[in-house]
């Protein structure tokens, strides 16, 4: 207490001026930890120094103590060989996570940006693939794409997948895709989720058919492939015996229309496997099944229902005529073709299957029109024959071709592999749907829009040129099972056409979207590369 006849003067002399010169039991505690501290350090470090070698060597499941001082966990399977060979991923001092501070690496002599290039070449060396669109971004995200290890953690266990990338990981970019990119965003900027805020409906939707080929789906799934107020519809006994037998559906006669099933034409790479397999299919890689759908090829889909001819046909026995014998091949150039139309006709003729010019018999029993060709006689094609044929076969040409798509020059191109495909075997060039994964699920759940609406269309109601748009359903299709788990599916999962498909699966980004480009082949080979669209990458993770 103060007492009250002190001056202050006096009060003042009882305070200690230098006390904070003393130490207290607070600041000797901090001193001894702070030394303690570092002491430890450097006897730990000299201990890993010093037993490194035998580090290396030893092997961690055995219980040596140190493989896991210098370990940040066990290798997944994959890469399980490795793991006493740090340094085949490794750079000494250099760490590789994406948020450890780096700054300070130059201060000591450690190239970062080596450390980097280090690690993509070692993965490269067993890994070929190309960069993510790296020259696309600024620096800070060009650098964060070359780390692997960004992506691929590879000390999680035995059983991680390395493959199986967290959304938030693909969302960590494309979620602002403008501060990852040096130039603006040409499709969509902001993407952190599967759904139609987060992600959009597939910008491929937005595009007309980029198919070159005049084709209705509608009329070809029709009875006859006819309108109902049309006659002469295809029927099984207009076609060839083993094209018959083919799209023959049970309890079908001869007489009855040919009703055309989407596999009859739309098949996954792989699916005869499937059917020589049946119940042993465990045993097939699923990849092996295809993910995509086989080429459309005229000689194997189109054919049969329309046979390039010169405009004579032959006969069979029982009288009706087929062109079986007459069949032109598809996608031949104007000089080939007018050699193959000649020896058609010169054939047909000499064989007694078409009459010739000077032949006027009208009664000739079958197997032919006519009566053979006479060697002496004048029944040699000739060149306004020749001119006539080809303009039938132009014609024909044209059901299904623009002009500018059966010039020799176009032909050329296409037969060389020089152009796009009249027929795309992919419609989504952004994602990769996989077809097989898919195969339970009726075709009209997602390609409802190429069936007729009923059977009693007349012929003016179908399109013959209907390329308006792909007939493929939009993102809410895929959202009934491919959501967030524990989340209601935004459809009705009791819809027939979905086959008591599973209620849920994956939404990750990397079930259709795959990261990296695939490298150019070194045989020159047409490969996609970094001047793809985004998404149409490699088919492999």
């Amino acid at each position: 207490m103060n007492q009250p006849n002190q001056t202050s003067k006096q009060r003042a002399q009882r305070i200690q001026i230098d006390y904070y010169k003393q130490k207290t039991d607070l600041d000797r505690y901090r001193r001894y930890a702070v030394i303690t501290g570092i002491v430890s350090a450097g006897a730990y470090a000299v201990f890993l120094i010093w037993n490194m070698p035998a580090g290396s060597r030893a092997d961690q499941e055995s219980g040596n103590p140190l493989a896991g001082h210098i370990s940040t966990g066990p290798l997944a399977d994959a890469h399980a060989s490795f793991e006493h060979q740090c340094e085949s991923c490794h750079a000494d001092f250099t760490p590789l996570d994406a948020a450890a501070p780096v700054h300070w690496l130059p201060l000591i002599g450690i190239d970062e940006n080596a450390a980097r290039a280090h690690l993509e070449s070692s993965c490269q060396t067993c890994h070929p693939v190309g960069t993510h669109f790296r020259t696309r971004m600024n620096d800070d995200f060009a650098k964060l794409d070359q780390n692997c290890s960004l992506c691929h953690e590879a000390h999680r266990g035995r059983d991680f997948e390395l493959t199986k990338i967290d959304q938030q990981k693909c969302a960590a970019c494309h979620r602002d895709l403008q501060r990852v990119t040096k130039d603006a965003v040409a499709v969509r900027r902001r993407v952190g989720g599967f759904d139609k805020d987060r992600h959009g409906d597939f910008f491929s939707l937005r595009r007309t058919d980029p198919g070159r080929i005049r084709f209705s789906h509608a009329q070809h799934l029709m009875p006859g492939q006819v309108g109902v107020d049309v006659r002469g519809g295809m029927t099984l006994d207009r076609l060839s015996p083993s094209d018959r037998a083919r799209y023959r559906i049970s309890e079908q006669t001869d007489q009855d229309l040919v009703r055309l099933q989407c596999d009859d034409c739309h098949r996954i790479v792989g699916q005869d496997i499937v059917g020589r397999l049946g119940d042993d299919l465990k045993s097939v890689d699923v990849e092996m099944l295809g993910r995509s759908m086989s080429p459309i090829d005229f000689e194997r889909h189109c054919v049969a229902c329309h046979v390039i001819s010169p405009g004579i046909a032959d006969a069979t026995t029982d009288g009706r005529t087929s062109g079986e014998n007459l069949r032109l091949p598809h996608a031949e150039t104007s000089g080939v073709m007018t050699n193959m139309i000649a020896a058609a006709i010169d054939g047909a003729r000499a064989t007694g299957r078409s009459r010739h010019r000077r032949d006027n018999s009208k009664s000739k029993p079958p197997p032919g029109f006519g009566s053979p060709a006479d060697p002496v006689s004048d029944w040699r094609v000739t060149q306004p024959e020749i001119a006539n044929a080809r303009r039938n076969v132009r014609q024909q040409c044209l059901e299904c071709h623009d002009a500018g798509s059966i010039t020799d020059e176009a032909i050329e191109a296409a037969n060389s592999d020089l152009t796009s495909d009249m027929i795309p075997t992919r419609w989504l060039r952004r994602g990769l749907y996989d077809h097989a994964a898919h195969r339970q699920i009726d075709c009209r759940y997602c390609h409802a829009e190429a069936y007729p609406p009923n059977d009693d269309m007349t012929q003016s109601e179908f399109d013959p040129d209907a390329r308006e748009k792909p007939m493929i359903a939009g993102i809410e299709s895929c959202q009934g099972c491919h959501r967030t788990a524990g989340t209601a599916a935004p459809v009705s999962l009791n819809d027939p056409l979905l086959r008591n498909m599973p209620t849920w699966a994956s939404d990750r980004c990397t079930t259709c979207h795959r990261y990296h480009a695939p490298m150019k082949g070194s045989d020159g080979s047409k490969r996609e590369t970094e001047t793809t669209e985004p998404g149409d990458l490699a088919r492999t993770p």
